[in-house]
C-alpha cells in the first residue's frame, strides 16, 4: 500500500485511533470506579474504628471519673477515722485483723 493509499484512509485511521483511544479512557475509568469503590469501602471501615474508638475513650473516661470518686470517698473516711476521738487507741485483735482485710 502506498502513501497515498494509507492517507486516503485517513477517516479509517482516524476512527482506529478513535477507538483505541475509547477503550483506553475505558479501562482506565473502570480502574477508577473500582479504586473508588475500595476506598468508600476503606473509608466505612475506617469510620467505624473511630466509633469504636469514641465509644471506647467515653468508658475509660466514666471509669476514671468513677475511680477518681471512689478514691475521695476512701480518703475522707480515712481522715475522718483519724480525726475521730479514740482514732489512736489500739485495736482489738479482732478489729485489727478486720481493719486489715478491708484496706489490703
Amino acid at each position: 500500500m502506498t502513501l497515498r493509499a494509507m492517507l486516503r484512509l485517513w477517516w479509517l485511521w482516524l476512527a482506529i485511533a478513535a477507538a483505541l483511544g475509547g477503550a483506553l479512557a475505558w479501562g482506565h475509568y473502570a480502574r477508577l470506579r473500582a479504586d473508588l469503590a475500595a476506598t468508600r469501602s476503606d473509608l466505612v471501615a475506617a469510620q467505624g474504628m473511630v466509633t469504636a474508638y469514641a465509644e471506647a475513650a467515653e468508658i475509660r473516661r466514666r471509669s476514671d471519673e468513677e475511680q477518681t470518686r471512689l478514691r475521695e470517698e476512701a480518703a475522707a473516711l480515712d481522715h475522718q477515722l483519724e480525726q475521730m476521738e479514740g482514732g489512736d487507741a489500739p485495736l482489738s485483735d479482732y478489729l485489727r485483723t478486720a481493719a486489715g482485710r478491708l484496706w489490703r
